[in-house]
């Protein structure tokens, strides 16, 4: 590729992913959320559709289509994403258990759950889910693996992942919210590393969709000593703490590096994972 062509790519890219981000912001924070004051999943479907409709422009306009990314709905596709959503869910309950005992916590199962609240908790974290996903691991992380190289855009991708947790969470001054935010760089490559090897974006889909629903909702925090996160809430099994606030400290370095372990082992799975299409990563 010559260096014109280069060029011309890496500002295609920055133009999409600008896009991508402004259509988050205008139209789903300013005007659906802001002005229009319409429910907030449905705002998300919305800018989903939007996003997925620059995505599938852009990819006409080069004579393609969204199969690009496997988001054709292909019985192997939409099977990767089940799958997905099990062995995402299934990597999540070890990990919670494992952080408990260090750092003390007991696990305890809610008698008063509530099964609707659970599976809820689906349908109100898939929007963010699919957003993520076509922002970070769709057409300009493709485009950016196409022109550089895998360890390239899984650099600048996971850096992007990290600062919009960062945002999103208000995290900036907070060492400890930071710090655990770091995980998410590791996120980025599981969900990258599975679409690589799958080819379609219904996998990453699936594992993230799956994980974030058993640590929010079949999993949540319980600490009586918190008013805000104080209240029981209705979901399966309670992690009980009394730290009225988290401390930067060894335990909490400790945690991470288990997790962040714990992520890698995930990841040297799927990157070991082969089969008949495998692009090479």
């Amino acid at each position: 590729m010559n260096t014109t062509s280069y060029k011309s790519q890496i500002k295609k890219i920055i133009l999409l992913f600008i896009g991508f981000v402004l259509t988050t912001f205008i139209l789903g924070g300013f005007i659906l959320n802001g002005l229009l004051r319409m429910q907030p999943q449905i705002a998300n479907v919305i800018v989903i559709a939007a996003i997925l409709f620059i995505t599938w422009k852009a990819y006409k306009n080069e004579g393609k289509n969204l199969s690009e990314l496997g988001l054709n709905l292909k019985f192997k596709n939409i099977g990767f994403a089940f799958f997905g959503f099990v062995i995402g869910g299934l990597f999540i309950i070890p990990l919670v258990y494992i952080i408990a005992f260090i750092k003390g916590y007991p696990v305890i199962f809610n008698q008063t759950f509530e099964g609707s609240y659970v599976l809820k908790g689906l349908w109100l974290l898939f929007p963010t889910v699919m957003l993520e996903e076509l922002a970070f691991r769709g057409i300009c992380f493709k485009k950016t693996v196409e022109i550089t190289n895998v360890a390239k855009a899984n650099l600048i991708f996971a850096s992007l992942f990290i600062l919009s947790h960062w945002i999103n969470g208000s995290a900036f001054g907070d060492p400890v919210a930071m710090t655990i935010l770091l995980i998410t760089g590791l996120g980025h490559v599981l969900y990258a590393t599975a679409f690589l090897k799958s080819k379609t974006l219904y996998f990453p889909i699936g594992i993230h969709l799956g994980g974030n629903w058993v640590n929010y909702f079949v999993f949540s925090n319980l600490n009586p000593n918190d008013p805000v996160n104080g209240q029981l809430k209705p979901s399966l099994i309670n992690v009980v703490s009394n730290d009225k606030v988290q401390l930067f400290n060894g335990q909490l370095l400790l945690t991470t590096a288990v997790t962040a372990l714990a992520f890698m082992l995930f990841i040297l799975a799927i990157r070991k994972w082969t089969h008949n299409n495998q692009l090479t990563v």
